[in-house]
C-alpha cells in the first residue's frame, strides 16, 4: 500500500512541481537575459537543488513503481514474499539511483 501511495505522490509531484518549474524556466528564457539569470540563480540555490533532487527522486520512484505494476499486470510477483521484496526494492532503487545521479552531477560540477 505504501508503494501505491508513493506512486501517486510522486506522479502528482512530477506533474505539479515539475510543470511549474518547466513553465518558469520557459517564461524566464523568453523574457530576456535578466529574467533567465534570476531563474538560474534560484535554480543553483539550496532550495533549487532540493527541489531538483526531489523531482529526480519522484521520477525514479514513479518509474520503478510503474515497472513493478507492469510485472504485476503480466501475472507475476503476487506471492507475498516476492511482492514485499519488489515493494522494498522500489524504494531502495529510487533512492540509490537518485543519489548516484546527483553525486555524479555534483562531482562533475567540481
Amino acid at each position: 500500500m505504501a508503494v501505491s501511495i508513493a506512486h501517486r505522490v510522486a506522479g502528482d509531484g512530477l506533474a505539479i512541481v515539475g510543470a511549474l518549474a518547466l513553465v518558469w524556466w520557459l517564461v524566464a528564457a523568453a523574457s530576456g537575459p535578466a529574467h533567465y539569470a534570476y531563474f538560474q540563480s534560484w535554480a543553483v540555490s539550496p532550495i533549487g537543488y532540493l527541489i531538483m533532487i526531489g523531482l529526480t527522486w519522484a521520477f525514479f520512484q514513479h518509474l520503478f513503481s510503474g515497472l513493478r505494476h507492469l510485472v504485476l499486470d503480466i501475472g507475476a510477483g503476487y506471492e507475498l514474499k516476492t511482492n514485499r521484496t519488489f515493494s522494498i526494492l522500489v524504494f531502495v532503487l529510487a533512492v540509490v539511483v537518485t543519489a548516484a545521479i546527483w553525486c555524479w552531477l555534483l562531482v562533475e560540477k567540481l
